[in-house]
């Protein structure tokens, strides 16, 4: 079989993207899994999401760069040098099939790639890729085949030469896996690092490898995360309520203290929480509990009665009289000495 050609400079550049890619699609795993490790010991304790996800982007774009954009821009400026220098890279050539390997003619030179030479190929629907022994590649347009069929006929017909004096010969790069590597979703089990790799996973389950119990992996990645985060938040969100409530009740008995020292002073109760502060700004008249209640008035419930007042927190919702409010923990003899009127949950009962 004798086949004809010309490769051009586009040939050659495209080639090495097809390298390169299908290099970084074989360590897409190594490609996020590194970056994501960076971002999670840059964001540190307590985590920084957004430090976080600036420490996985500069990793990766680092990687990618020194990896894999760097490397093909050497080799494309390597292969312009190596066309200034030597045309034959552009020259019309001639390949001929024989006992002993390919023969290769141009204008100028002439020489056979022995089958013993031949260590690897790709082939794909722009071309044919012979890698020899000593790392050069010759590549083969599809153009130069009449047909797909002839082009897959000379590939096999390398194949059977090469088998018979190496034994075996395998492709440049695999073009599917054989199977999933499920092992690795082992990895899923690390919070938050384990979602974005299930996303990976879900991702190449279902485009590469199309295995559904590769794909559910990732989606158990994902739902891992979601429900070890949601706990933490959960845990944390009860537990920083009831640090508040506990703030809040100390800050009830400490206010019922500075009121009734107000009264001794100025012989009546304040008629608002503010007149405390006038006198001793070290008075807390603030609802730790209200924190979060914005644009609400944020005090203690305070009103007063006559000769005696209320005194509460109107709890997590902001609503007086529900239950949830927090009342001062002042024994029974201590309020039957004081101006407290210490509520039940029904606001009609009152407790002198």
């Amino acid at each position: 079989m004798d086949i004809e050609f010309q490769n051009t400079e586009k040939d050659y550049k495209s080639f090495y993207v097809f390298y390169y890619k299908n290099a970084l699609r074989k360590n897409i795993f190594i490609l996020i899994l590194i970056p994501l490790s960076i971002g999670y010991i840059v964001a540190g304790q307590p985590f920084a999401l957004t430090t976080f996800i600036d420490g996985v982007i500069i990793s990766a774009l680092l990687f990618v760069g020194s990896f894999y954009v760097v490397p093909y821009l050497i080799s494309i400026h390597n292969l312009n040098k190596a066309i200034l220098k030597d045309p034959w890279y552009l020259e019309k050539r001639k390949l001929s099939i024989t006992d002993e390997g390919i023969y290769c003619e141009t204008d100028t030179i002439s020489g056979i790639w022995r089958w013993e030479s031949i260590v690897s190929f790709e082939f794909n629907d722009e071309f044919l890729a012979l890698i020899l022994a000593d790392k050069k590649f010759y590549l083969i347009p599809q153009k130069a085949f009449p047909s797909n069929a002839e082009a897959i006929n000379f590939l096999g017909i390398i194949q059977s030469k090469v088998i018979k004096p190496r034994g075996t010969i395998k492709p440049l790069f695999a073009t599917a896996d054989k199977k999933p590597p499920y092992l690795l979703g082992l990895i899923c089990l690390i919070p938050l690092i384990g979602a974005f790799i299930g996303l990976v996973f879900i991702i190449l389950g279902v485009t590469r490898f199309k295995d559904k119990w590769f794909t559910l992996i990732g989606v158990f990645g994902i739902a891992f995360t979601i429900i070890i985060y949601s706990t933490l938040f959960y845990t944390n969100k009860h537990s920083f309520k009831n640090e508040l409530r506990a703030l809040s009740q100390t800050e009830l008995n400490d206010l019922v203290k500075d009121i009734e020292f107000y009264k001794l002073e100025n012989g009546q109760y304040p008629d608002s929480l503010q007149q405390l502060t006038k006198d001793n700004s070290n008075d807390f008249i603030f609802d730790p509990v209200q924190a979060n209640q914005r644009g609400k008035n944020s005090l203690f419930y305070y009103l007063k009665v006559g000769d005696k007042y209320r005194l509460f927190s109107k709890g997590e919702d902001g609503i007086p009289y529900t239950k949830d409010d927090i009342y001062p923990q002042v024994s029974d003899k201590v309020v039957s000495k004081i101006g407290l009127i210490r509520y039940a949950l029904n606001p009609d009962t009152v407790n002198k």
